[in-house]
Order: C-alpha cells, then sequence, then structure tokens
C-alpha cells in the first residue's frame, strides 16, 4: 500500500542485516533527569524519543529542541550510539528540514521511532507530523540504508485517514516482520492501534480503539505472551500519572487501566517516551524512558530512565522511582547505588527555624528553604572525594510546572538544579546535580531568584551522595 506523500520527497533503496547482540561492556550509573551530555561534552538533545538495539549498540533517536522555549520548531531528529548506556556517541542530526514541504523548519517533527525492516532490508523511521497550531495531525515516514542515516522523508500523511498526533510505533519481537501504530487520534479523544504493512511504510488496519479518553505518550513492552500498554492522560507538557494495561493480544481484550508509578507522583514528573526491553546473559531488565519536560525552557528539559518490575504471577508492572541505579546491558541487571546519605536533622539551618518536624523523615526534621527570604542549609561532606552526583530529595507543594532554582556551593564551586513543583507533600522526588567534593568540604543549598508569591514551600529531607 503506498504513502500519501505531501510535497515532493525522493526515495530510497536500502541494504543491511541486523543483530541484537548486546555487546559485553560496563555498567552504567543513572541519575533520572540528570541532564546528559556525549562523548564530545555536548547536551544531548534527544526528546520524546525511541531506542533501539542494533549490531551490538544502543541507537537513541530523538528531537533536537536546542534553544527552544515554549515551542518546538522542526531543527532535527538527533542520532545517538552507546554499547553500554553510559558513553552516548553523536552520530549526527540524521533528519533535517526540508523548506516548503511538511517538514519544513516551521513544522513540527515529534516523538521519532525507527524500525527495521528486513523485507527491504532499511531502517523505517515514523514521527508525528504538524504545522505550528497543531492542526495537520499527520505522520511522518523516513527511511536510510544505514540506521544512522541519513533519513530519507518519504511523506507525510493521516493513517487510516484520522489524525494522528502523539504516537509510537512497535515491532513484535517474537515476529520482526510484524509492527504496529499506536496513535491519539480525533482530536485526541481516541486511542488507536493499527497493522503497518509489510515495508512498515503506511498504517493498514485498525486493531483496537479506546474511545473517548484522552491518553498520549503510548508505549508497548511484551513479556512472555502478554502485551502491555503503557500510557498517559494528556496535559500538555505538565507531568500525569502514567498508567498501564494488559492483553493477550494487540486487538484485546485489555485489562482496566493500573498506575504505573504511586498515585499522586506524575511518574515522578515524567511522560512516556519509550520502552524498552534489555536481555543479558543473566537476566532482562524492562526501562521506562521518560521525558521530563521543562514547559518554559523546552531544550533543557531533561531524561528520565527508571527500571520497570513485572511481577509475573499478579502480571503487573512498576516503575521504581529509585534517585540513582546502574544499569549493566549485556548481564540484562540492575541494582540500586549505594550513597552517603545526610538527612536534614544533620543540617545546619538559617535560620535555625528553617529546621521544622517532620515524622515520616530520617531524624524527624525537613528544611524548609522558603522560610525566610534568604533560607539555606549547610552541612560538612566527610565521605569520600571526587567527583560525584549530589541529590536533593525534595518536596515543593505548588501548582502545575512552577520551577524553583536551588544552588548548591561547594567550597565556593557552585552548581543549579532545578526543582519542579511535586504538586503535594506526601513523596519526595529526588534532584541530582554534578558536583566535585573533598573530604570535609562544606556544602550549602538555597533557593536562588525569586518566587510568586503563594508558590509554596520547598522542604528537603535530606541528601544522597553517590559517586559519578
Amino acid at each position: 500500500m503506498p504513502l500519501e506523500p505531501v510535497g515532493n520527497p525522493p526515495s530510497t533503496i536500502c541494504f543491511p542485516s541486523v543483530t541484537n547482540h548486546i555487546v559485553a561492556g560496563g555498567s552504567a550509573a543513572i541519575f533520572p533527569s540528570l541532564n546528559l551530555t556525549d562523548t564530545s561534552g555536548n547536551p544531548i538533545q534527544a526528546h520524546g524519543g525511541g531506542i533501539i538495539q542494533d549490531s551490538g549498540y544502543f541507537y537513541w533517536f530523538g528531537e533536537d529542541k536546542t534553544g527552544e522555549t515554549t515551542s518546538g520548531h522542526f531543527q532535527a531528529v538527533n542520532c545517538y550510539r552507546s554499547t553500554d548506556f553510559a558513553s552516548w556517541e553523536f552520530r549526527g542530526a540524521v533528519l533535517t528540514p526540508i523548506a516548503n514541504t511538511n517538514i519544513s523548519s516551521a513544522s513540527i517533527v515529534e516523538r521519532p521511532k525507527v524500525l527495521y525492516n528486513a523485507k527491504n532490508s532499511e531502517y523505517v523511521m515514523w514521527f508525528h507530523n504538524d504545522d505550528f497550531s497543531y492542526s495537520a495531525a499527520m505522520v511522518g515516514v523516513a527511511t536510510s540504508p544505514t540506521i544512522d542515516g541519513p533519513y530519507t522523508w518519504k511523506g507525510s500523511f493521516k493513517p487510516l485517514g484520522t489524525d494522528s498526533r502523539d504516537m509510537t510505533v512497535w515491532q513484535d519481537p517474537t515476529n520482526s516482520s510484524a509492527a504496529y501504530l499506536i496513535f491519539a487520534s480525533d482530536d485526541n479523544a481516541n486511542l488507536k492501534i493499527a497493522s503497518l504493512s509489510p515495508d512498515f511504510y503506511t498504517a493498514t488496519s485498525q486493531l483496537f480503539i479506546w474511545e473517548d479518553v484522552y491518553w498520549e505518550a503510548p508505549g508497548i513492552l511484551k513479556i512472555a505472551d502478554t502485551f502491555y500498554l503503557l500510557y498517559s492522560r494528556q496535559d500538555g507538557w505538565t507531568p500525569t500519572d502514567n498508567y498501564y494495561m494488559s492483553a493477550p493480544s494487540l486487538s484485546g481484550p485489555w485489562s482496566e487501566p493500573s498506575l504505573l508509578a504511586p498515585n499522586g507522583t506524575f511518574a515522578f514528573n515524567t511522560q512516556n517516551a519509550y520502552d524498552l526491553t534489555i536481555t543479558g546473559s543473566q537476566g532482562t531488565t524492562y526501562l521506562y524512558y521518560g521525558d521530563h519536560w521543562n514547559a518554559p525552557n523546552l531544550g533543557a528539559s531533561a531524561y528520565a530512565f527508571y527500571p520497570i518490575t513485572h511481577n509475573p504471577s499478579a502480571g503487573t508492572l512498576a516503575s521504581v522511582g529509585t534517585p540513582a541505579w546502574t544499569l549493566t546491558p549485556f548481564l540484562g541487571t540492575w541494582s540500586n547505588l549505594t550513597s552517603t546519605s545526610i538527612p536534614a536533622a544533620d543540617f545546619t539551618a538559617s535560620p535555625p527555624s528553617a529546621l521544622v518536624d517532620c515524622a515520616a523523615c530520617e531524624g524527624g526534621k525537613t528544611a524548609n528553604l522558603t522560610s525566610s527570604s534568604n533560607s539555606s542549609v549547610s552541612f560538612t561532606y566527610n565521605g569520600p572525594p571526587g567527583p560525584k552526583v549530589l541529590s536533593l530529595s525534595y518536596v515543593f507543594d505548588a501548582g502545575k510546572q512552577v520551577w524553583r532554582t536551588a544552588r548548591i556551593d561547594v567550597d565556593g564551586e557552585v552548581v543549579d538544579v532545578l526543582l519542579e513543583s511535586t504538586r503535594g507533600t506526601e513523596t519526595y522526588l529526588a534532584a541530582p546535580a554534578r558536583v566535585s567534593v573533598g573530604g570535609g568540604s562544606e556544602v550549602t543549598v538555597k533557593l536562588v531568584g525569586g518566587g510568586e508569591d503563594g508558590d509554596g514551600e520547598v522542604l528537603v529531607e535530606g541528601v544522597d551522595v553517590f559517586d559519578a
């Protein structure tokens, strides 16, 4: 079934084969929502993306939002690769704007995902394609003979003749010739699953529809013979609770939704982007890749990788909200990282009244950084010296997409970390920052920049210091 092209893009001819063997290598220390850089030291720009395994590498595709604030003009789809999930090499901008087409620099290109099509020996990229007002509501397709591009745009269209906005594509690991499109449709009211043509160029038939649900950010995991659909509710760039459902087939019947992370954590202030199965010589890790959107400064949005646990007897999933963990891809295993913990009870507060009672906190105290206009807390770090990740455990009970900046001063060297509102005080979230400490380093934490009246209190129950 041919594409329905818009504009006049060229086509491509393609070749190679794919293996999914993971090269034996090291482990990755993962700190969700810590800003990441590539092997050249540049910020990774791969938002709303997808990660696939190919020939011993993980390839990460995503949107380049460099310099974007509240808009999302198409700059590029970037590609990075890694053998260990720790070091990401920039492979290039693999899809770039074409003037006077639906993928011009005035267009929207979001949520790029790549599949390998063995029939044509080529890589096929799908993405949400739109105009700046989000009224076009299409998908776009591009192809390349090599995984790291460049990709040639083949066209943009409405799948099965209907709207498509937030979307993903998914390839069955037990039947690589079968691939599917999951997309928000009909003015975002309905979520649909459709099968793809043998060449992965277009959608051919609808398998299932959820009506009047207003869901987005879909992803699929297949565990044994069960399919799991992950998604979030729609609320712009604001994080919402993420859910999942299960079924014996993509055509259903589907279970009722269940929370992926605890209620009111809003998936630890993230939104699902892609879900990945990593199988190694000793086990399998299910990986949640989420975007931590920064609505006022989209180009500074961070990425959050969390392990997902699976209970085979109950058939349930749970995203593990760990502040720091290690992934060993070639083994397929993960574990929590250990830390040096400094509870708020061990802080020196200025003013002293900034330390307040907290029955659920270690040591019975939490620090209110908003108790006065110049509140701060400090402590002496007596652990092993070297490069570290210092993670603030905080709550910030304010409205949607409200941000404050915490400044961490280590012996006169400062680093700022953004705190997004947690919209409640029940669950403390982690805000990580890279620092360098010595034995006996003096560490001070305070808020900088003015908050708005009614922003809410920022409470810090403690600090965890991890080896970087």
